[in-house]
């Protein structure tokens, strides 16, 4: 297992270090860097920025230039929020200006940075990490990932091609398969993941249902689709789809901790009563409330942080800047939090039943 996986990194490495040939835009390699020009700027609202200008010396890697060098202007800022320094050993994806071709120099622009290998070096660090504290639950867990993933974006394929199909149906199919697949893989075929599963999807979607009553009864007030306005799509539908998506991890995680937990306690002791079970999985269930809604919390509105700061340095209103940025990511925590608290009895209550299915049964 080891030997394969070593042989796996390897080559991969190797690959993605020497794949040039296999992109069709060109790739060029800095092998000089030199800053040219310096300048202060100061906006109307006397924020302060640098703006630096580069000279750079690149290499292309592929297509019919390979081998000449091609020169470079880059131009970035201190913050450089939509900008970088490039430094030596940098590979860019750049445009050829072929008016300059046969030249003495050939120029061009920069459109972006080849980053493959940074990526694959981070999966692999995942990867490693996952299978060294999870072992053979770790590596089912990795699976169920990729499975996941390559089913959001057929789901998302499906949705584009076919405008008719809702989005939220959609999704929902998916969420359907996300749960059934992740549990099966990482907990087995059992009693415990059975439970998990149906108490997962019930509560996904009675959280789904409340939102939907919630935005019905107040007309939306209050929330701010502007970040979706290029969106050629019905917002409120986008929205909700990603509500149903988003808090199905967190419903998922307490699902199977309330079933894990319950089930435990019924193979240490087979004659435990019903009603300890129950007592122990509300403990259980008070105890993770707090700390998975703040999970929440904290995952979704960490992603509005950098707009945060913009609005503010710019004088914007507080209440504006939290309405603008805060509105929907607010909503979507809030809703997890929903699904989370609805997990626990709803969870404990199928636990026991299945519970009771399998004394039954001895």
């Amino acid at each position: 297992m080891f030997l394969f996986l070593a042989v796996c990194v390897v080559s991969s490495l190797f690959f993605v270090f020497h794949n040039y040939s296999f992109y069709e835009r060109p790739i060029a390699k800095i092998i000089e860097t030199q800053l040219i020009e310096t300048t202060e700027t100061v906006d109307m609202y006397n924020n302060e920025d640098q703006l630096y200008t580069q000279s750079i010396i690149a290499e292309i890697k592929n297509g019919e230039y390979k081998g000449q060098l091609i020169s470079l202007t880059n131009e970035y800022s201190s913050s450089q929020a939509y900008d970088q320094e490039y430094r030596v050993g940098n590979e860019l994806f750049v445009w050829i200006d072929e008016t300059t071709v046969g030249s003495a120099e050939i120029t061009g622009t920069i459109q972006d940075v080849k980053r493959d290998k940074y990526l694959l070096l981070v999966t692999w660090i995942f990867i490693f990490t996952l299978l060294l504290v999870g072992k053979k639950q770790g590596l089912y867990s990795i699976i169920s990932l990729f499975v996941n993933a390559a089913i959001l974006s057929y789901a998302l394929d499906v949705y584009i091609k076919t405008s008719n199909i809702s989005l939220v149906f959609i999704c929902g199919v998916s969420v359907i398969l996300f749960t059934i697949i992740s549990l099966l893989l990482v907990n087995g075929r059992n009693e415990k993941t059975y439970a998990a599963i149906v108490a997962t999807l019930i509560c996904t979607f009675l959280l789904l249902l409340t939102a939907y009553l919630v935005m019905w009864a107040t007309a939306e007030q209050g929330l701010r689709y502007e970040e979706m306005q290029f969106l050629t799509r019905p917002h409120q539908m986008v929205f909700m789809a990603g509500v149903l998506v988003g808090s199905l991890g967190a419903v998922m995680d307490v699902a199977i901790t309330m079933s894990s937990s319950i089930f435990s306690l019924y193979e240490k002791n087979n004659n435990i009563s019903v009603k300890a079970m129950k007592t122990s999985g509300m403990e259980i269930g008070k105890d993770i409330m707090g700390t998975m809604t703040n999970i929440l919390f904290f995952a979704y509105i960490s992603g509005s942080i950098p707009m945060m700061i913009l609005y503010l340095n710019n004088y914007a209103p507080i209440g504006f800047t939290l309405s603008m940025n805060l509105s929907l990511e607010l909503a979507r925590a809030l809703a997890g939090g929903i699904g989370i608290v609805l997990t626990i009895p709803i969870g404990l209550y199928i636990t026991i039943y299945f519970v009771k299915v399998k004394r039954a049964r001895r």
